[in-house]
This record gives C-alpha cells, structure tokens and sequence, in this order.
C-alpha cells in the first residue's frame, strides 16, 4: 500500500472513529443505552399540545419510621427505567385496581431484593407536566404523594 492510500485510510478511520465514540452512549444518564436509536422524538408517542404527563418517583420509608427516607431510581433497584415508570404509572393511576396492586408488589419485591429488611413503606410520587408547558415543563413543581403501600405484603400473599 502507497503512503498517500494509508492517509487517506487512516484519516477515514479516525474520521469513523469520532463519530462513534460521540454518538456511543458514553454514561446512560446522559443518552440512555439505545440513544441514538430510540430517543429521537420520531420514534416517540405523539401529544397533543392539551396532553400532560406523569413524571413518577419512587420513595421508601425506612422500617420504624414514617418519613420518606430515599428516593430509589434505576440504578438502585436494577430495574430497567422504562420499566419502572410504567409499573409507577400504574400504581399511582389506579392504586386500588388489580394492575395497580400488580405494580406495587412487583415495586416492593424489587426493593426487597435490593434492600433486604431495610424498608417497610413504598410510596409513588408523581408531578403533572402538560406538553404545551416547553418552557419550564414544571420541572421544580412539588411533587405530590399518589400511592402508598407496605413493602412487605408481596411476602405476606
């Protein structure tokens, strides 16, 4: 191979190269694993500018106390995080259906796993964003208690 076909190769795969490592997911806090396959707005649901949305959080309360102790996300309870939006979601909608109840206990098993005897109440928090709100989406609105449920009744069944 000549010397100017080895530039010319080499500043391809330097050129290949960079975009790659850019566009990887360096952490999944900043991208999330699949970007930038799936979080491009195309691939997302469609809302109408009257829609809003539930952002959801988990808290638990440690066992003998009844405040709300730690906020516990993804990384914590090794649930994958559109997993635990959707099992928030449905416990904070309808906490008293059997969806509901479905969601909390799979909540509470997960926190189990995790945090074995450590906590005795689980709660999902949620704060209302309405989509033609772009710019604050509510993002410092309080968040507000939509479910509360014992961690240890997925046991007791």
């Amino acid at each position: 191979m000549t010397l100017p076909k080895l530039v010319a190769a080499a500043a391809c795969v330097f050129v290949l190269g960079t975009q790659i490592v850019i566009a990887s997911p360096i952490s999944p806090e900043r991208h999330g694993w699949y970007w930038p396959f799936l979080a491009y707005p195309m691939y997302a649901e469609s809302h109408a500018r009257t829609d809003s949305l539930l952002v959801p959080e988990l808290h638990v309360a440690a066992c003998g106390s009844d405040r709300v102790s730690a906020l516990l996300d993804t990384d914590s309870i090794a649930i994958p995080r559109n997993q635990l939006l959707t099992l928030l979601v449905s416990a904070a909608r309808a906490p008293e259906s059997t969806k509901g109840r479905l969601a909390e206990s799979r909540l509470s098993r997960a926190v189990e796993a995790q945090y074995p005897a450590r906590y005795c109440t689980a709660s999902a928090w949620i704060r209302v964003v309405r989509v033609d709100d772009s710019s604050t989406y509510r993002l410092h609105a309080p968040m507000r208690v939509a479910a509360t449920w014992p961690i240890n009744a997925a046991e007791e069944k």
